[in-house]
């Protein structure tokens, strides 16, 4: 038996840990474990940067879809996406 995915690393988490000064390789290497998949409409992805949340993370972030999204194209569909609490939608081991 395989072990547990992490936990997912939402959106909420990945400002604070920005405000905190948490350096940006440091963050990705995060939501890299979790396995977590952001859909993140353009909006969304420009109050991230006025949270400050570094471009290195917001790139990685999007290109965590585009990648989902290129190995299963059904991914496309909303229908596969989980929306949260925090209003952000999500995927990853968690979710699917």
């Amino acid at each position: 038996m395989g072990e547990p995915p992490k936990p997912p690393v939402t959106v909420p988490q990945i400002v604070l840990m920005s405000k905190e000064g948490i350096p940006a390789d440091e963050i990705i290497e995060k939501m890299r474990e979790s396995g977590t998949v952001y859909r993140l409409q353009a909006s969304q992805l420009a109050q991230l940067k006025e949270q400050g949340v570094p471009d290195a993370v917001i790139d990685y972030m999007q290109q965590t879809y585009i990648d989902a999204v290129r190995r299963d194209q059904s991914l496309e569909d909303c229908d596969n996406w989980t929306l949260a609490d925090d209003g952000f939608w999500y995927g990853g081991p968690w979710w699917w």
